[in-house]
């Protein structure tokens, strides 16, 4: 059996990096929104408050993708209206009609971290959501991802960031992909820290009922 030291200080352990990791956040998420409005609402609200964004909004509702967007953290590269209307009618039919095509693509849209656009540098590949290698370069101020250009960049959540791109990106058809319904989440589906505030809850209880059973 566990000794009541060793257990009490691999309690400690985790309260204090679950304090510590939640400090570090906090400090990352005001030092990349410094010089900006400090966000009020997570990814879903932020994309559906944006008129520009109404068609790729709908299709995250129609794969029911939006709840999973209000845990962890991401940066979302979401095509403007404009972007959709150059998408061949028929293709937007399979996306409509197939559920899992369609979280294939919306997927290619996300990266599971925060990423503001100084972040950006010289050329190298994100991976998204689903697994996959996408391309990015900077020229200038311009940044690309794969075939799309940003045109507005650094619309800011609380859990994430926004970048509008003009076109849709489209997956590499023989891409496999990973993703999974909790993505983004660790242990009980909860994202970075607050796993270690669910283990550490469960471990106190555990402590309290080794005690009363004394």
């Amino acid at each position: 059996m566990v000794s009541k030291k060793l257990f009490s200080a691999v309690l400690a352990t985790l309260v204090l990096l679950s304090i510590v990791g939640g400090s570090s956040a906090a400090f990352g998420q005001t030092q990349a929104n410094t010089a900006t409005v400090k966000p009020t609402e997570k990814l879903p609200q932020t994309l559906a408050n944006n008129t520009n964004l109404t068609t790729f909004t709908n299709l995250l509702k129609k794969a029911n993708l939006t709840s999973i967007l209000s845990v962890g953290n991401y940066t979302i590269f979401a095509p403007d209206n404009a972007a959709f209307s150059k998408v061949d009618a028929s293709t937007l039919a399979v996306w409509q009609n197939n559920t899992t095509a369609l979280r294939n693509v919306l997927w290619y849209h996300i990266v599971g971290k925060t990423l503001v656009s100084s972040d950006f540098i010289g050329s190298g590949t994100l991976t998204t959501i689903n697994q996959l290698s996408l391309p990015y370069s900077v020229d200038g101020t311009k940044i690309r991802v794969d075939n799309a250009t940003v045109t507005k960049a650094d619309i800011n959540a609380t859990n994430g960031v926004i970048h509008v791109i003009d076109k849709v990106l489209v997956p590499p058809t023989n891409a496999t992909t990973t993703a999974s319904a909790t993505a983004g989440a660790g242990f009980l589906g909860l994202p970075g820290f607050e796993a270690l505030y669910a283990v550490a809850g469960l471990l106190a209880v555990a402590y309290l009922v080794i005690r009363r059973r004394k």
